[in-house]
This record gives C-alpha cells, sequence and structure tokens, in this order.
C-alpha cells in the first residue's frame, strides 16, 4: 500500500522539481511531469503539468490520471490491471498520444511519456507530459 501521508507527500516535491527540470532540458521541448502511485493516482504535479491541465497542485493531487487522461485505462479495469498496464506502458519509453481534459473539461490531445521507479521501497511511475502539436479538441 502506498503511504498517502502529508509527510511522504511533501518528499516528492523537490524530486518533482528535478524530474521537470531534467525532461525539459534533455527533450528541448516544454512539458510537465505528474508522479503517480501504482494505481494511478497523482501524487506530485510539477507547474508545468499544471499549466497544462489549468489545475493547481491541490486540484491533482489525490486525483485518478484518468481524470484527465481518457483512455489511459480500459472502462471498469480493476485496479490491479490498471498497475500491469502503467508497467507495460513503461517498457519502450515511448511517448504516446491521448486525449486530455483540463480543468474547464477542454478537450486537447497530449503525449505522455511513463517510467517506472522504486523510491523508500514503494514503487511509482513518472508520467511526462506534453501538449501535442494537434489542434485543440472540442
Amino acid at each position: 500500500m502506498i503511504d498517502q501521508s502529508s509527510t511522504a507527500l511533501r518528499q516528492t516535491a523537490p524530486k518533482q522539481d528535478m524530474f521537470d527540470a531534467a525532461a525539459n532540458f534533455a527533450s528541448r521541448r516544454q512539458h510537465g511531469s505528474l508522479m503517480l502511485d501504482r494505481l494511478g493516482r497523482i501524487l506530485s504535479s510539477g507547474a508545468p503539468a499544471e499549466k497544462i491541465f489549468g489545475a493547481g497542485r491541490g486540484r491533482l493531487m489525490g486525483r485518478w490520471i484518468t481524470d484527465f487522461i481518457t483512455g489511459l485505462f480500459l472502462g471498469g479495469s480493476s485496479p490491479s490491471y490498471g498497475a500491469r498496464y502503467l508497467v507495460h506502458l513503461c517498457a519502450d519509453g515511448e511517448w504516446r498520444r491521448f486525449e486530455a481534459k483540463d480543468a474547464d473539461g477542454l478537450m486537447f490531445t497530449v503525449e505522455l511519456n511513463l517510467s517506472r521507479m522504486m523510491t523508500s521501497g514503494q514503487e511509482i511511475f513518472l508520467l511526462n507530459v506534453r501538449r501535442s502539436d494537434e489542434t485543440i479538441c472540442r
């Protein structure tokens, strides 16, 4: 079980900033990062990801990633299936295109890249997200 205490969540903030800086430097393209638990709940978010989804950290943390990214999991799938699917998506490190919605409900296209990590004995996922060059869907 992932520890959702405020101490554990506060400890992810400095790591989140490092991930954002490294990802943006490496890709030379602005994108944000979210840290997810093994079931797909948002543990932490960086400022660029908050901007992409139009929601502050307080509105993102603790929410399911599927509240913002459609089609990431199959409808009605169990949390354990969702966790296995996240591991599958991490396997090749490729960017994948999905539809997303921001806090106001506006649909747009994003590209996602997932990495699987272990920290403090817990499995987490780093979700890099960037807006696609495609036009915003309405």
